[in-house]
């Protein structure tokens, strides 16, 4: 297989601030503002199957189709948002893993890859990532390490966006502290509240001593059933959090069988079906979390140029 080449890092070889190339067939959808400063925002939930990498994969396709420079950063060892967004995990040579484990050999810049949607970058996730917990264990500043690589890229991108693992271990913690806010994704079921309150235990323990500056900027609620009053009563009690009152997005997600078939054909949705309830969603929550922005100037910064996967045929389903 052929491996992907690594452009030069001349101001010349760099990406165009903005890519004009359209979005999606049959999908007007208008720019946006771009934030003053780059967002670091990251998606988080110590419980699996709430729709984290779901949401993680098809906003940032959102605002990407918006017109903003976005980045995906895949901290989970399953690599589902590096899969999720058309890439293949045979082109990936180095992933944030090696950028986390060995800082001096591997920057952030090193592993970032085009994927096939324009204004849209991944630093994709390894499996490696299991043992990174244990790898760091003994090492000074570990829970610093994802903060510092970004630093070296962020100015390059509106949005960086973090996909965390379903737990709250070093790379949570690492994900934590390098973002700005925290959106958390939760599904509307009764199970989701019960690890609600430990992860919002978490996010406070990592103000205090790492990231004052973090904040809770949004609740994702997806798997929402509008059939149904428990699906409601869940939303309101989430409302009812001190800590989460006004932080209720009023878009929800909804229960689609369309996102399922996005993921398994490796997409985000609104490349698979642009008028199904789950593009509706994605793209409306999207501009919910634009509009947190402040309107401002779009910014000058060229972004960051990243390394073209090898071509492969990423849209088929694994067997």
């Amino acid at each position: 297989m052929a491996t992907a080449s690594k452009p030069s890092r001349s101001g010349a070889a760099a990406k165009p601030a903005r890519s004009a190339k359209p979005a999606t067939p049959g999908l007007k959808i208008k720019p946006v503002e771009s934030p003053k400063t780059s967002r670091i925002i990251a998606i988080c939930n110590q419980k699996g199957g709430c729709g984290k990498t779901t949401s993680v994969i098809n906003v940032a396709a959102s605002l990407a189709a918006m017109g903003q420079r976005v980045l995906v950063i895949d901290l989970d060892s399953q690599c589902n948002a590096t899969q999720g967004l058309g890439l293949s995990l045979d082109d990936v040579e180095e992933s944030i893993c090696d950028v986390l484990l060995d800082p001096k050999a591997h920057t952030l810049a090193d592993v970032i890859l085009e994927s096939p949607y324009a204004n849209l970058h991944v630093a994709p996730g390894s499996i490696e990532l299991s043992e990174y917990e244990s790898r760091a264990a003994t090492e000074i500043g570990r829970e610093n390490r994802l903060k510092k690589a970004i630093a070296q890229v962020r100015d390059h991108y509106d949005y960086v966006l973090i996909d965390t693992p379903p737990s709250l271990g070093l790379l949570s913690v690492n994900a934590l502290n390098a973002a700005t806010e925290v959106q958390i994704a939760m599904q509307s079921h009764p199970f989701a509240l019960d690890g609600l309150h430990l992860l919002l235990e978490t996010i406070e323990l990592v103000q205090e001593e790492l990231n004052p500056d973090l904040k809770i900027s949004g609740v994702i609620v997806t798997m929402f059933d509008p059939r149904t009053k428990i699906s409601r009563e869940i939303v309101d009690e989430v409302c009812a959090i001190a800590s989460l009152k006004g932080k209720v997005h009023k878009t929800v997600v909804r229960q689609n069988v369309k996102l399922t078939e996005a993921s398994r054909l490796r997409k985000p949705v609104m490349y698979y079906d642009t008028l199904c309830s789950g593009s509706e969603d994605y793209l409306q929550l999207s501009k919910e979390i634009a509009a947190q922005s402040r309107s401002q100037p779009v910014s000058k910064t060229p972004a960051a140029p990243a390394k073209k996967p090898s071509k492969t045929n990423t849209s088929s389903t694994r067997a």
